[in-house]
């Protein structure tokens, strides 16, 4: 019989937002332990940038108008690294082709309604696109 050794841990990982299969969803709830982990600032490698100021923009929309159940759909910090080098211009591309489509298509389900208008002001401050052109 193989053993697994005493001191390896399995973590996974789970979007609440893909609860596509809720018999799976419900046996891995019985089973295993459950952490919710929020977006929050990161310390990031060398050669690597956290964009800060755009991630707060963000995280404080969401704080300011999502419900319980919306703050789970709040972008994580991975949208918001970058590499040193051409930061502004990375951050701009990953908001037009990332960030947009992804709250857009939060709006249009449904979600986020009472933010936005203040999607739409921050788009277009932050990139000069409009949301809706």
């Amino acid at each position: 019989m193989t053993k697994l050794p005493d001191n390896i841990n399995v973590v996974a990982t789970m979007n609440t937002a893909d609860r596509s299969l809720a018999v799976v969803d419900f046996a891995l709830r019985r089973r295993f332990a459950w952490y919710t982990l929020r977006p929050h600032k990161v310390k990031v490698e060398t050669g690597k940038k956290f964009m800060e100021d755009i991630y707060n923009k963000f995280a404080d929309i969401f704080f300011l108008f999502a419900t319980d159940d919306e703050l789970n759909l709040q972008p994580g910090q991975s949208y918001f690294i970058v590499s040193n080098q051409n930061s502004e211009v990375e951050m701009t591309e990953r908001m037009i082709y990332e960030l947009l489509p992804l709250i857009k298509e939060y709006l249009a389900e449904g979600y986020l309604l009472k933010a936005k208008d203040s999607f739409c002001d921050l788009f277009l401050k932050e990139t000069g696109k409009l949301m809706y052109e």
